[in-house]
């Protein structure tokens, strides 16, 4: 699988920023190997959104999610229907944790993989629905 890179760079740990959204549409999935997971509550320029960052140490590369809808897009969901809510939630199941900086923590002790497929869901107006699963 071909990454699609950001050129966003973190100059200060000179991490790339991979664009998710492009592999998956190009690739129809995406994987990516972490070995530290972040929640940022005061994101965007605002500081008024939320994101989640997953990194890759051994590449320095990295995934941010969003966890808000932005109030000028094109396609508003529900704040429990971004990303970055399924992201978590893939997150809490694998990683376990009685609070959100428990499952940090433990996500960042251990590592893991994400992989982003499609999936046949009927209920869906697509037919289909990403599934958003991490292994430890």
């Amino acid at each position: 699988m071909e990454w699609n890179e950001n050129t966003t760079t973190n100059e200060k740990a000179e991490i790339t920023f991979l664009n998710y959204l492009e592999t998956r549409k190009q690739e129809g999935e995406f994987h990516f190997t972490f070995s530290a997971a972040s929640h940022n509550e005061a994101a965007g320029v605002n500081h008024d959104s939320e994101c989640i960052t997953l990194i890759d140490g051994e590449t320095n590369t990295a995934i941010t999610v969003w966890c808000k809808s932005h109030p000028d897009s094109m396609y508003p969901v529900a704040d429990d229907k971004t990303d970055g809510a399924k992201l978590g939630r893939a997150l809490q199941r694998a990683f376990g944790g009685s609070n959100w900086v428990d499952v940090f923590a433990n996500a960042c002790a251990s590592g893991g993989k994400l992989s982003l497929t499609k999936n046949a869901y009927e209920a869906s107006p697509t037919g289909y629905a990403w599934l958003w699963s991490i292994t430890a």
